[in-house]
């Protein structure tokens, strides 16, 4: 099963909408499906929920309408006020910040592209939102539709395969002086495509489930097929056909975001249900293909002679029976199986798959001749070999020492493997199941970024019998609460206003920058960041970062610290007189004008002042005569007051000595002569 496949957060929001409708008074429908999945429009049905394809259908009142994940355009909520219907609006968050975008782009005047099919809901709904003021390409082949223009934007259904869009993207720049590119493609039809390539890797078939109407699963097959996987797309178990598994040892399973649970579960059931009847076959097959012959009966004949004697040399031996745990030793090692002697007239083998409780290539990396281990009795084939298993001996021994743990309500320490739906895999000797509630004291915004990472936890739930999902399910949330609430502490004993502190950028605000300082969060207001205005903060920092900063101010009651890094940066006025001197001609900016001058910005928080005798060699009567704002000038420095912070300037210096030079080039011109 891929890691991330069903239910996008979308569509679950969209769902749980739905549901909430169920036990209304009002009479419900569905503005078009729901989503693109028969199956939860049936179960929509079976509650009171009807689909519409048009709000003139709603003949009963009171009614509502429920607007469906791919969004409607602005003329369908009128009408619907119009009709007197209430509105429930299950638009995907995403779809709707789409429809911003677009709605923005046509206001600034730009050509718009989107990358979708024309047909689809959520494309039309987008059309709306421009006033269907928009070029709509399913193909970067179809470029030839897309005259050039000054200045575009490009925008994509939330569904469409991200590598055909940056193809699309890269050929636009070429039409275009001014190209706005928004990446509007779901996070979750990424993540389902990246999951799905990745299993196609260590499969022979991938079955992808999802209706015939789904854009993502369309996208998903696609994406699977381009693997050279053989990839067959299923609305239900019940097309699932015997033959294409026929040469398969393993089958990979993914699905769209629009495929609900339950579905998946009985395409999963059904092909587990294949595997056991399939092994079933081959045992009896084996069975019947032995031919009994006069030959064989003398055999069988001298083998009870052999059986009693053999009863009578192993009276004293009692026979391991299924799930005996046994003391071997390893008499042969090859890479896929290991043979042990166990005591008796017979040997047990150990598979590759029951040597370890993690993934080896090879049984040699684990045990020599000679090693004395642990093993449990499986099964005895027909044969009288002796199936064993070494992992499962492992796995009792690392459950007796979880439920240890567990019951005393100890610490343990595990490694995050992998993320899954709903949480993170680690490795505590078994796989344990770590939900993302439980992660942090709070929210864990990107749960990959715990891959890899070693840590500590308490057991939450324990059970060693359990078939289905995890039997060990861990919390760090109490364990960060508690660091935290140290951390917090030994920071409130030590921080003072005025100190220097090396912290690290938490997450970034449209005011300003959440630094953690070592147990507590500071705020970096975006006017103490620089000298100099800052738009964002992300135009100067990232997340991530990590920083100096000076604490500017505490509040120990509201537990606030703000914080300072223009104090520990020199001022503009520091650089400035640094690098210029009087007499020094630079260039600056026009900013603003006054009767008496015009002021010029000459490095960034730094402006001279060119007084109106300064401005030209001749009388004039305002500086508009001579200058505009935003114009750049050249100026000479008259002075510099660094303890009052002002410059003087002068354009008509400039002028003067021009003057001067050129007199001074006739004057030697003409003693030349």
């Amino acid at each position: 099963m891929a890691n991330k496949a069903g239910f996008c957060s979308g569509v679950k929001r969209a769902v749980a909408i739905a549901q909430e409708c169920f036990d209304d008074d009002l009479n419900w429908y569905t503005l078009g499906p729901l989503v693109h999945n028969q199956a939860v429009v049936d179960y929509l049905h079976e509650h009171g929920i009807d689909t519409v394809n048009s709000m003139q259908e709603i003949k009963d009142s009171p009614a509502g309408i429920i607007i469906r994940s791919h969004g409607v355009p602005p003329s369908i909520m009128t009408e619907a006020e119009e009709l007197g219907l209430t509105v429930r609006d299950a638009t995907c968050p995403l779809v709707k910040q789409v429809h911003e975008i677009v709605a923005s782009l046509r206001d600034e005047k730009y050509d718009i592209v989107v990358f979708g099919d024309r047909d689809h809901p959520e494309v039309q709904a987008l059309l709306g939102w421009c006033d269907n003021q928009a070029i709509v390409l399913d193909d970067p082949a179809a470029i030839h539709a897309v005259k050039e223009s000054r200045r575009m934007g490009v925008v994509s259904q939330t569904t469409k395969d991200e590598k055909a869009f940056s193809r699309l993207v890269e050929v636009i720049r070429t039409r275009t002086d001014e190209l706005k590119v928004f990446n509007t493609i779901c996070p979750a039809t990424r993540l389902r495509q990246q999951a799905a390539r990745e299993l196609c890797t260590r499969v022979d078939v991938m079955l992808v489930i999802g209706d015939s109407k789904s854009s993502n699963t369309a996208t998903l097959t696609k994406e699977c097929l381009d693997t050279g996987v053989k990839t067959y797309r299923i609305q239900h178990s019940s097309e699932i056909d015997d033959d294409w598994f026929r040469d398969a040892s393993s089958v990979g399973i993914t699905a769209g975001a629009s495929t609900p649970d339950w579905i998946i579960k009985e395409v999963v059931e059904r092909m587990t249900e294949m595997e056991n009847n399939q092994a079933e076959a081959e045992k009896q097959a084996e069975t019947e293909s032995i031919v009994q012959d006069p030959v064989q009966e003398n055999i069988e004949g001298q083998q009870e002679e052999s059986f009693a004697k053999m009863e009578a040399e192993m009276a004293d031996f009692a026979t391991p029976s299924k799930g005996d745990i046994l003391t071997g030793r390893v008499i042969q090692v090859l890479d896929d199986e290991v043979m042990v002697d166990v005591g008796g007239k017979s040997e047990g083998i150990i598979p590759l798959r029951e040597m370890s409780l993690k993934e080896v290539d090879s049984a040699k990396e684990l045990v020599k001749v000679g090693d004395e281990i642990e093993v449990l009795v499986l099964k005895w084939d027909d044969d009288g070999t002796i199936l064993l298993s070494k992992k499962k001996v492992d796995t009792q021994k690392v459950l007796d020492k979880i439920e240890e743990s567990y019951k005393e309500g100890m610490i343990i320490e595990g490694t995050v493997t992998d993320s899954v739906k709903g949480g993170l895999l680690v490795d505590v000797g078994i796989v344990a199941f770590l939900p993302a509630s439980h992660v942090e004291d709070g929210y864990a915004r990107n749960l990959d970024e715990y891959i890899g990472r070693v840590l500590n936890f308490k057991i939450i739930e324990f059970n060693r019998n359990k078939r289905r999902g995890s039997q060990v399910v861990l919390s760090r949330k109490d364990l960060v609460a508690e660091e935290k609430n140290l951390l917090k502490k030994s920071f409130w004993e030590n921080i003072e206003e005025g100190q220097t502190r090396t912290g690290k950028i938490k997450r970034l605000v449209d005011y300003g920058a959440f630094i953690d300082l070592g147990g507590y969060e500071g705020l970096l207001h975006v006017s103490e960041m620089d000298h100099k205005r800052i738009d964002h903060p992300s135009d100067i920092m990232h997340e991530g970062d990590e920083i100096e900063v000076y604490i500017l101010g505490l509040d120990r009651d509201k537990e606030r610290v703000s914080l300072s890094r223009k104090k520990l940066l020199k001022s503009p006025w520091q650089n400035f007189v640094e690098k210029y001197n009087e007499g020094d001609i630079i260039e600056g900016t026009v900013v603003r004008t006054a009767p008496f001058g015009a002021f010029i910005e000459l490095d960034p928080g730094v402006d001279g002042l060119v007084h109106i005798s300064q401005l030209a060699n001749r009388r004039i009567e305002k500086p508009e005569d001579v200058v505009t704002i935003n114009e750049k000038v050249n100026v000479k420095i008259l002075s510099i007051d660094p303890e009052e912070k002002r410059v003087g300037l002068s354009i008509r210096a400039l002028y003067e000595e021009q003057e001067q030079q050129e007199v001074q080039e006739y004057m030697d011109q003409q003693e030349g002569e």
